[in-house]
């Protein structure tokens, strides 16, 4: 795996371009029940693939950025993913940090630490002028984790997949002029 992209390093964690031998890892993260609790159902293979299609990979290729395997530096072991899609928010489309770990490392940081990297990748590198993370009211784990990641938080209303209208929570971070 030498070609793959290495994006951003923090204290304890890689996070690079996430590659097809990756899918497995991925794929027991999105079937299980309990890390897919706040989402509408839990994904078989087949559409974990076609997720990371769209996330990953194909907005590597179209964006420059989508969502990236996040490594343990010291162990090697990949614990999840995290980083940056376009997602429609109340001002449209928006660059979104999002992420999704296995329960194994759980309340340790990793989530907190790896969002913060990629939002301060987001404003230092990649020269955007604001951030956002969509979290759904009932999701306090990940409300934690944004809460510390984000300046503000806002609640907005938007179209779930079965055309319904739900309320979601819009975390907010906007790049500080000198940065």
């Amino acid at each position: 795996m030498a070609d793959v992209r290495e994006i951003l390093r923090s204290d304890r964690l890689i996070l690079r371009e996430i590659t097809v031998a990756d899918m497995p890892t991925l794929e027991r993260i999105f079937a299980d029940p309990l890390c897919m609790r706040y989402y509408p159902s839990t994904k078989d293979a087949a559409a974990t693939r076609d997720f990371f299609d769209r996330l990953a990979f194909g907005s590597y290729e179209k964006n420059g950025f989508g969502l990236w395997a996040l490594i343990d530096r010291e162990s090697g072991d990949m614990l999840g993913d995290c980083g940056i899609t376009l997602q429609d928010t109340s001002r449209g489309m928006e660059p979104e940090l999002g992420y999704h770990l296995w329960r194994d490392y759980w309340g340790k940081g990793y989530a907190t630490e790896a969002a913060t990297a990629c939002r301060d990748h987001v404003f230092s590198v990649m020269g955007l002028s604001r951030l956002v993370s969509i979290v759904s009211l009932e999701n306090l784990p990940s409300q934690k984790v944004a809460g510390r990641v984000h300046q503000r938080r806002e609640v907005f209303s938007k179209q779930n997949a079965a055309g319904e209208t739900v309320e979601r929570y819009l975390y907010i971070s906007d790049r500080k002029p000198d940065a």
